[in-house]
């Protein structure tokens, strides 16, 4: 039980106006090598078209997904699809040909890129696993591999998200990318139990470096920790609006199709205590400027 009481007094219409135009940042994608997906990209595409959303952005551990969200996007009208890649083994061959890989990507139309996740360091660790990428020298600096990856980023006007990596790794990051001029970060999932969650001190320490703080569906799901909707809501008044995005982090087989899932977040914020017009810059305002939205 939450420690708030939700608001019954919700229309569909109130919802309904905030949901049509979202933007979902965060959606894992069928096929996948490991996880049953709920949906591929084209699925994905077509639902939240269906739904009055203005873009999407897909996601996988295991594969670079720009060229399948070009394809989507051309064969589904009413919505933007953009593909991402995720700096692991399988998609980059590690950090060290990461670069290499996010231009050729940045040159075909990828916006987004991710950090390790499942293959990061940190979270290896926290799943009882050794190994992984660690993006820090010994003396706290960031790699030349992770540096030449921010000179792509930069170069090409990408969104830098942080995946699964630990507060120290995601701070240096972030630090470095403010220095180049990179203002498109996001700190993803910090509330995350599952790889330890970062402190409320620690994620308003990355707001103020320009990192907008990623508050996921996912993460009140029962397979995610059932985390308090009342904790992200407290967070986004200490955080402020302007430097939040809401996204779903879903498609696994048991969530609900991911432009359903976005609008039942929507309505979730808003019973345990988000304005109308805080929910609209996390799933329109932030989202349009991190992908040029407004420009198109």
């Amino acid at each position: 039980m939450s420690r708030y009481k939700p608001r019954m007094d919700l229309s569909k219409q109130q919802i309904d106006v905030l949901y049509e135009g979202s933007v979902d940042m965060h959606i894992h994608c069928a096929p996948d090598p490991v996880w049953n997906r709920r949906a591929n990209t084209y699925e994905i595409a077509k639902a939240a078209s269906a739904g009055g959303m203005r873009a999407v952005v897909v996601k996988s551990f295991y594969y670079p997904t720009t060229t399948e969200a070009q394809i989507a996007e051309t064969l589904v009208e009413g919505v933007r699809v953009f593909g991402s890649v995720t700096i692991g083994y399988g998609t980059t061959g590690g950090l060290t040909c990461a670069a290499q890989t996010m231009e050729n990507h940045a040159k075909m139309g990828c916006k987004v890129i991710w950090f390790p996740a499942f293959d990061a360091a940190y979270c290896r660790k926290g799943n009882g696993q050794s190994g992984g990428i660690d993006i820090l020298e010994p003396d706290g600096r960031l790699k030349k591999e992770a540096e030449a990856v921010l000179e792509i980023v930069k170069k090409y006007d990408m969104v830098l998200c942080k995946g699964h990596m630990s507060f120290a790794e995601t701070k240096a990051l972030f630090a470095r990318a403010k220095e180049t001029g990179i203002s498109k970060m996001v700190a993803t999932h910090p509330l995350s139990d599952t790889w330890g969650r970062f402190t409320d001190a620690q994620i308003l320490e990355l707001a103020d470096m320009g990192a907008y703080i990623e508050l996921v569906c996912g993460n009140l799901m029962p397979r995610l920790g059932s985390i308090d909707p009342a904790d992200y809501v407290d967070l986004v008044k200490k955080v402020g609006a302007n430097r939040c995005i809401m996204s779903t982090d879903f498609a696994q087989c048991m969530d609900p199709i991911p432009a359903e899932g976005m609008r039942f977040f929507i309505g979730t914020m808003l019973q345990f205590g988000c304005t109308d017009e805080e929910v609209e810059k996390m799933v329109k305002t932030n989202p349009y400027r991190l992908l040029d939205l407004d420009t198109q």
